[in-house]
């Protein structure tokens, strides 16, 4: 038996040599196929899902969006509605700026997610036009097929969240990013590379907002790289990254401070902290349930109505949890949150950590099914998990390699962006919906992963036949025509 299994393991190893050493193009065609078809079902997609179950393109979070965008619109001032001119604090305007020149030109919510899907794909244009400027075609274009067909992509291009937009704004911040910490030399690195990376950070923080303290990360990173400048250099780019973000991010506060009495960018975080992360704390030290921990410390215990409007009393994204005292009612519910994880930090630590699990192995089961209209089967979770994992795998293969390549600094980047990300949104609201903008990151380490794998698959040496098995190994191949 011994025998038989040592003699067809070079059949085996060539079998594998061959796929690994098959003609490119044919590779190429394959992978750029792949795209188009992706490309055309998830816009096709999104134009008939929005059309036929609206309900599965929106989520609880957003009228807190919608209601904002046709404040702008009809009232010219970022409110929770055309009708409520309370000033909008738990979101930011990136996004509800986006959605309302597609409301204003369509007057139609059923095109917001069409529009938004054929956008999306400029995070699979950039993703390989980031991947052939530094590997090539062949990683370009694996990285751009697994981009087109993930899961978590499809759903979120044609669902009225930030998830999308925050997708192609993370996709061309590792674009100019790529410019800055491998294209090229420290010193040849332009001012305008460094001053639109900062543009990008402070857009997706208006977007985002927990993008806040991202910048903090970006500027350790810059600060390894022009190292071996002059300090006034180094200091000069420094500052050149860090103008936008002020100037930007920094008015956005003063705005809140003005009108809402918080200098904080918006109150999303406190909610989060207080009602999620700290009510988990609370109900596991208590031992009672989650939604009585919540209605204990005043937090609202029902989801609103997606279809509903965004108003002073419903839902989380436009809730007021004082309406006296506006941004600071958000700005208490922080404080009490970060005590009562101060007060905890075994149970506060669990909680983050069950996030970040959540983040990065949830399949999204629920919400590719729903978005799909089929039923959330084991077969869905099984493909859907199968997916995950090997993405991960072969990313983690990448991270290494990338982190032993010239462009170390590069993946570097690449991989504090993802952490940086994951630990950020992490806690009991944390789930695989969070992954969806790394997507394209994740992609590229997974690209150049495959890729390590088949080279050091090719340079494996092949075992050879056992002695009884050369004359008849010999014999086949004089046969041969």
């Amino acid at each position: 038996m011994r025998q038989a299994a040592t003699a067809t393991t070079p059949f085996v190893a060539g079998g594998l040599l061959r796929v690994a050493q098959a003609d490119r193009r044919v590779l190429w065609r394959w992978a750029f196929a792949i795209i188009v078809v992706a490309a055309v079902a998830r816009v096709g997609w999104a134009a008939w899902v929005a059309h036929a179950d609206p309900g599965a393109v929106r989520s609880p979070d957003t009228p807190g969006y919608l209601e904002p965008a046709w404040a702008l619109i009809e009232e010219g001032r970022f409110s929770l509605s055309p009708s409520d001119s309370t000033p909008m604090y738990v979101r930011t305007p990136g996004y509800p700026a986006f959605l309302a020149p597609i409301l204003w030109l369509t007057d139609s919510e059923w095109a917001i997610s069409p529009i938004q899907a054929a956008l999306s794909l400029v995070a699979v244009a950039t993703t390989v036009l980031v991947g052939w400027r530094l590997f090539g075609k062949t990683v370009a274009l694996v990285a751009g097929a697994v981009v087109a067909l993930d899961p978590l992509q499809f759903f979120a291009a044609g669902t009225v969240m930030t998830e999308s937009l925050t997708t192609n704004i993370l996709t061309a911040i590792v674009a100019v990013g790529a410019m800055v910490f491998a294209l090229r030399r420290p010193r040849d690195v332009p001012l305008v590379a460094v001053l639109a990376l900062g543009v990008l950070v402070a857009v997706a923080t208006m977007v985002r907002p927990t993008f806040w303290f991202y910048p903090a990360v970006l500027l350790a990173l810059l600060a390894a790289r022009f190292r071996g400048l002059r300090w006034r250099a180094l200091v000069t780019r420094s500052l050149v990254f860090l103008l936008p973000i002020v100037v930007v991010v920094g008015g956005w506060q003063l705005r809140n401070h003005s009108a809402v009495d918080s200098r904080q960018v918006s109150g999303i975080s406190d909610i989060n902290l207080y009602c999620y992360n700290a009510a988990e704390v609370e109900a596991n030290v208590a031992g009672i349930s989650y939604d009585t921990a919540r209605r204990r410390l005043g937090c609202p215990t029902e989801y609103p109505n997606p279809n509903g409007l965004c108003t002073r009393t419903v839902g989380y994204g436009c809730w007021m949890p004082d309406p006296g005292a506006d941004g600071q009612g958000f700005n208490e519910w922080g404080r009490k949150g970060l005590d009562i994880m101060f007060d905890h930090p075994a149970q506060a630590g669990r909680v983050l950590g069950e996030g970040v699990i959540r983040e990065i192995a949830g399949p999204a089961r629920s919400r590719v099914s729903s978005y799909l209209g089929i039923d959330a089967s084991i077969p869905l979770t099984i493909g859907l998990s199968s997916w995950v994992v090997a993405l991960w795998a072969f990313a983690a293969v990448g991270a290494v390699a990338g982190l032993r390549s010239k462009h170390r600094a590069f993946w570097a980047f690449v991989i504090a962006t993802i952490g940086y990300t994951m630990l950020i949104s992490t806690g009991t609201a944390g789930d695989a919906r969070f992954r969806s903008p790394l997507v394209p990151l994740i992609a590229l380490l997974a690209a150049l992963g495959i890729r390590h794998s088949l080279r050091r698959l090719r340079r494996a040496p092949v075992q050879r036949p056992a002695r009884g098995q050369e004359q008849t190994v010999a014999t086949a191949g004089s046969l041969a025509p």
